[in-house]
């Protein structure tokens, strides 16, 4: 056998040297943490680190207001919740994305409408989105997905011209920028994680971007029981959870948002050039960034043509393990359209109750059937999702494109034989 025999075939692996590794806490995590327990106050109110966190943030991004809280899927809630919107309403989102995205669509007791994805991007296209929208579309969540930011002139026209705002949700998509202009700026709302996977983390947690004092007010109320804590008043008038964030996460996040650019830099340079790697491999395909886009690399997306190469995704997928690449088939974010999990099959949100998806009040009936978004549907098909970190070396990057190279050179010869 050669160097071109596959390794699941028993020819050499092509990755035999570990990849990159580093610890993601250390002294500036620590300073933190220990003014909070010098402080002896973990409550956020009353300390200052989630105050100190919110400006910073805020001003990284040029915005007015942050509003921090517990996670990522308190963010895209308190987004939502922020806009008023009465029970019943349509939601739209995406077919691709986190659970996360929409509990607090479900809680507000809405109706999630799902948009087909763009197959190059596998952010949501802007011709579906707007061919969902009907009377009831109150509201478009728009994310961006893997950190690429979605096609946001289209979407924001879309928006402007029916009347109908976006809440942002940037989970995945740390200084993604869009044409020169940071993702998470072009909608009045948006959302952020610091979940343990993200670009940084408290480990969970999350933040409220707006420019609108009254979405600020609303938002602030909403994350702590409609407690109004700024006039010292407990009189809920509208029906709130408790999101707050700690003092504690707060410290944390406060030494990673300094980490923040490097991490995000080192990314977009590792995953621009492993683009660009594949780029030179026939039947191989990564998710295309457009022209004036920058991506941040949360995950690393490619597409395999079963067409070109004979292979399937899972053969692929089991070949490049062999090969010493980590990698997963079918799974980008999540293994499936959001549309096709037991909550919306089975339409369960809440325990005996098919509400809101059936619901007399709000002359709802919905449901939600396999089809309805084709290009997601497919993109589940052919997809392998690779995790890239900023840890990660040149050497990994170029063994990486060589791996893949060499499974997709194999199956192309093996088709063009057969």
């Amino acid at each position: 056998m050669d160097d071109r025999t596959l390794a699941i075939d028993g020819g050499p692996k092509t990755k035999t040297t570990p990849f990159g590794t580093g610890k993601r806490f250390g002294d500036e995590e620590k300073r933190q943490l220990l003014d909070v327990i010098d402080n002896d106050m973990l409550f956020y109110f009353l300390g200052t680190k989630v105050f100190e966190f919110q400006k910073k943030f805020a001003a990284l991004y040029g915005a007015k207001h942050c509003i921090c809280c517990s996670s990522g899927t308190a963010a895209v809630h308190i987004a939502l919740a922020t806009l008023q919107l009465p029970p019943g309403s349509e939601v739209i989102v995406p077919a691709i994305t986190d659970m996360g995205t929409l509990t607090g669509v479900l809680y507000q007791n809405l109706i999630p409408v799902f948009a087909d994805i763009d197959p190059a991007t596998y952010n949501m296209d802007p011709s579906s989105v707007e061919a969902r929208i009907t009377p009831r579309t109150r509201a478009i969540i728009v994310v961006h997905h893997t950190g690429l930011a979605a096609d946001l002139d289209r979407l924001m026209e879309i928006s402007v011209r029916h009347g109908i705002p976006i809440v942002e949700d940037c989970a995945q998509a740390y200084l993604t920028e869009y044409k020169g202009k940071l993702a998470g700026t072009f909608a009045p709302v948006s959302a952020f994680s610091l979940n343990h996977f993200k670009h940084i983390t408290c480990g969970s947690g999350g933040m409220v971007l707006t420019n609108d004092e009254g979405i600020r007010k609303t938002a602030s109320l909403f994350l702590d029981k409609c407690y109004d804590r700024e006039a010292g008043k407990r009189n809920p008038f509208f029906l709130a959870p408790n999101y707050q964030m700690t003092e504690l996460q707060a410290a944390v996040a406060l030494a990673q948002l300094e980490k923040l650019p490097g991490i995000v830099g080192r990314r977009r340079a590792l995953g621009d050039r492993l683009t660009a790697l594949l780029g030179t491999i026939p039947g191989i395909e990564a998710q295309t960034v457009p022209e004036g886009y920058r991506h941040s690399y949360f995950l690393f997306l490619f597409r395999v043509c079963e067409e070109t190469l004979g292979v399937s995704a899972a053969e692929f997928s089991r070949a490049l393990e062999a090969e010493g690449i980590p990698n997963k088939a079918h799974l980008i974010t999540g293994g499936m359209c959001e549309y096709e999990y037991d909550i919306f099959k089975n339409r369960s949100a809440f325990p005996g109750s098919r509400h809101p998806f059936v619901n007399s009040d709000f002359g709802t009936e919905v449901e939600y059937t396999q089809g309805l978004c084709p290009n997601a549907e497919r993109a589940f098909e052919n997809t392998i999702t690779m995790n890239l970190n900023e840890f990660h070396t040149d050497q990994d990057i170029e063994e990486t494109a060589a791996a893949i190279a060499k499974v997709a050179r194999h199956h192309a010869s093996q088709r063009s034989a057969g």
